[in-house]
């Protein structure tokens, strides 16, 4: 066997070396982004759906007023109960069965959508617009809508503050919403037509 290299001060190391390092730079950092991606952030989202199904009754409080309560069209809400109650027993049996209590890393993936099914539905009771914000599956305060638009004599399409957009029916009662909004102070985007 031969000894190891003897590196005097000031000099590089060997390629080989740089290569061997760098590897498992790569190495560390793509396991720190699946471990993240797989367990951290789905922990997070089962904690704070579990907080937010236990302030569920201070947030119906926040609604304020109601203006408008919108119907809800039948949803397959009870399917998904079904599929995420029968994945999350089929994950727990399968740990049993086997005895590898790393299966159970599966459930990650199923909770924190089941609580999101759950909190939808929850929600979903009181969709429609309050004195200060709007129901559709979760509560949007009037605060972190940054613009509006009606898209047709029934739809207005809401663009928050985050980026992302969702549309609500009116039940035909639009002018009451838009008054309203304008009472607010909310900008409707408006549309130039370019030739």
């Amino acid at each position: 066997a031969y000894p190891p290299p003897v590196i005097a001060i000031g000099q590089w190391p060997a390629k080989g070396e740089k290569m061997n390092d760098l590897r498992k730079i790569v190495y560390f950092l793509i396991s720190l982004f699946f471990f993240t991606r797989f367990f951290i952030i789905p922990a997070i989202r089962i904690i704070v759906n579990l907080f937010k199904l236990g302030t569920l009754k201070k947030q119906i409080n926040k609604f304020g007023s109601e203006i408008l309560k919108i119907q809800n069209a039948k949803n397959s809400g009870k399917g998904l109960y079904i599929y995420y109650i029968v994945m999350i027993l089929f994950f727990t049996v399968y740990t049993i069965l086997l005895k590898e209590p790393i299966i159970l890393v599966c459930l990650l993936f199923f909770i924190p959508a089941f609580l999101d099914t759950i909190l939808i539905k929850k929600y979903s009771k009181y969709n429609g617009f309050y004195s200060n914000g709007i129901v559709k599956g979760s509560f949007v305060e009037w605060k972190n809508i940054f613009s509006w638009k009606k898209i047709d004599e029934d739809k207005l399409s809401f663009l928050k503050q985050d980026g992302l957009r969702f549309d609500m029916e009116t039940n035909l009662k639009q002018k009451l919403i838009i008054d309203f909004m304008i009472e607010k102070g909310l900008q409707e985007e408006k549309y130039e037509m370019r030739l």
